[in-house]
C-alpha cells in the first residue's frame, strides 16, 4: 500500500539526490519551474542546483525520450547531453529536473531515465483531481493550436473505445497507470506522488521545498504572474484560441505559430487580463462528470496499491466536481478586450522584433564605417538587395538565438 505523509514527515531527499519531476500536465509545473527559474541563484547557494538556463527542461527531456514539440518538428539533438553533462559536474549538490512531457513515457522509457540518472534519483509525479483536470486539459490543447470542440474532445478522451486521433492525450493522465509504471521503474520507494488541491494551495511549494532541503517559503518569493502561474481560461478566453487556430493551423509552422500567437497573443491574455463578468466558467456535463469519477477511483486503488509515499490527501483526486444538464462549453461571441490584449500582444512582440533589426543595421553600418577607415573590405560589401536583407536576418536570428 502506498505510504501517506503529510509536511512534518520527514520529505527530505538525501545529499545529492536528483530529483526527476514528470508533472502531471496541470497540476502547479509551470508555477515551480518559473519559480525555479527565478531563483537559480537562490537555490544553488541553498545546495540546490536547477540546471541550464531555460525556464524548464522540456528540451532535454524530448531530447533523451526521442519526442518532438509541435507540429512538423523534431527533438532538439543534443539538448539532454548538454543539460546532462552540467548535471554530472555537479557532485555536491542536489539537482532539480524534469518537465510535464516526461508522464508520457512508456515502460521502457522509464526504465531507461532509472538507468540515466541513477540510483541517487526520485521521480515526483503531481496530481490534481482528474474531473477537475478535464478542462484545463483541453485548455492547454488550444494554446498548442488544436481545434477540437470541448464536447469533441472530451467525448474522445472520456471514452475506452477512442480512435488513435485522441489515444494519448487520455493515455498522459491515466494517473494510476502512470504512478504504477514509475513505481515499477525507480522502485515505489524512488516514487513520491503529490496531490495538488485548492484546499490546500501551499502544498506544492511547500513539498519541493521540504523534499529537496530548502527553507520553507522560498520558492514563494518568486514573482508570478498569470502567464508564469498558467492560470485557467474562460470558456470565451479558450474559444477565442480555437478560432484563431482554424485560421492559423494550416498556414504556419509551429515556429511560427509558437512566435506570432501562442507566446505573444494566447500568453498576453493570460498575463494581462483576469476572467471578469462577460466570462464563463468552465462546468463539465453530468455525464462526463460521471465518467470522471468512475475513472478517478480506479486510478486512486492503482495508486493505493503502488506502494509510493503519498503526500496530501489521495481521496481528493476522485472527489465530485460540480456539473449540468447542459452547461456551456462553446462560445459564439468574445469580451472584446480578450481580443484586444491577444492583438496587443502580437503587435508588442512585432515591435520588439523590429527593434532588434534595427539595432542589428546599426551594427553592420558601424562596422562597414570602421572598415571603410581602414581602407578594408567589410563582410557586408558582397551583399545587395536581397541577399543583404537575408544576411540581415540570419544575423538576428543568431543575435536572437544567443538569448
Amino acid at each position: 500500500m502506498s505510504t501517506n505523509t503529510d509536511l512534518s514527515d520527514d520529505l527530505e531527499l538525501p545529499e545529492r539526490a536528483r530529483l526527476l519531476h514528470i508533472g502531471l500536465m496541470k497540476t502547479g509545473t509551470t508555477s515551480l519551474q518559473n519559480a525555479a527559474a527565478a531563483l537559480r541563484p537562490e537555490l544553488l547557494a541553498a545546495g540546490v542546483r536547477y540546471p541550464g538556463r531555460t525556464t524548464n527542461h522540456r528540451s532535454a527531456v524530448n531530447d533523451f525520450m526521442g519526442h518532438s514539440w509541435g507540429w512538423g518538428t523534431t527533438p532538439v539533438a543534443g539538448a539532454w547531453e548538454k543539460l546532462k553533462a552540467e548535471i554530472d559536474a555537479d557532485d555536491q549538490c542536489r539537482i532539480w529536473i524534469g518537465h510535464e512531457f516526461g508522464a508520457n513515457a512508456d515502460d521502457e522509457t522509464a526504465a531507461r531515465w532509472r538507468s540515466e540518472l541513477g540510483e541517487r534519483a526520485h521521480v515526483v509525479v503531481t496530481l490534481r483531481n482528474y474531473a477537475a483536470l478535464l478542462p484545463s486539459m483541453w485548455q492547454e490543447l488550444m494554446k498548442e493550436g488544436h481545434r477540437w470542440a470541448f464536447e469533441h474532445w472530451l467525448a474522445g478522451v472520456l471514452t475506452d473505445e477512442v480512435g488513435d486521433e485522441l489515444r494519448s492525450f487520455r493515455d498522459r493522465h491515466d494517473q494510476g497507470s502512470i504512478v504504477a509504471r514509475w513505481a515499477e521503474a525507480f522502485g515505489p520507494d524512488g516514487v513520491t506522488v503529490v496531490v495538488v488541491d485548492k484546499s490546500t494551495p501551499d502544498l506544492l511549494f511547500d513539498a519541493f521545498e521540504a523534499m529537496l532541503g530548502l527553507e520553507r517559503g522560498l520558492l514563494t518569493t518568486a514573482p508570478l504572474d498569470g502567464k508564469s502561474s498558467n492560470r485557467g481560461m474562460s470558456v470565451e478566453e479558450s474559444e477565442l484560441l480555437r478560432a484563431v487556430n482554424f485560421r492559423l493551423r494550416d498556414q504556419l509552422t509551429w515556429h511560427e505559430y509558437c512566435k506570432w500567437f501562442r507566446n505573444t497573443g494566447s500568453n498576453a491574455v493570460l498575463k494581462e487580463r483576469s476572467p471578469g463578468e462577460h466570462d464563463t466558467r468552465f462546468v463539465l456535463p453530468r455525464w462526463a462528470a460521471e465518467r470522471a469519477h468512475e475513472r478517478a477511483v480506479r486510478y486512486v486503488d492503482q495508486i493505493a496499491a503502488s506502494g509510493v509515499r503519498v503526500v496530501g490527501d489521495l481521496g481528493l483526486l476522485m472527489d465530485r466536481v460540480p456539473s449540468a444538464d447542459e452547461p456551456a462549453m462553446s462560445a459564439d461571441v468574445v469580451p472584446i478586450d480578450a481580443a484586444a490584449e491577444a492583438l496587443l500582444g502580437v503587435m508588442r512582440h512585432g515591435r520588439r522584433e523590429e527593434a532588434r533589426l534595427h539595432e542589428v543595421q546599426r551594427q553592420l553600418k558601424a562596422e562597414k564605417k570602421r572598415a571603410s577607415a581602414r581602407g578594408a573590405p567589410t563582410t557586408i560589401d558582397q551583399f545587395s538587395g536581397r541577399e543583404l536583407i537575408e544576411e540581415l536576418g540570419s544575423r538576428l536570428k543568431r543575435r536572437l538565438l544567443r538569448h
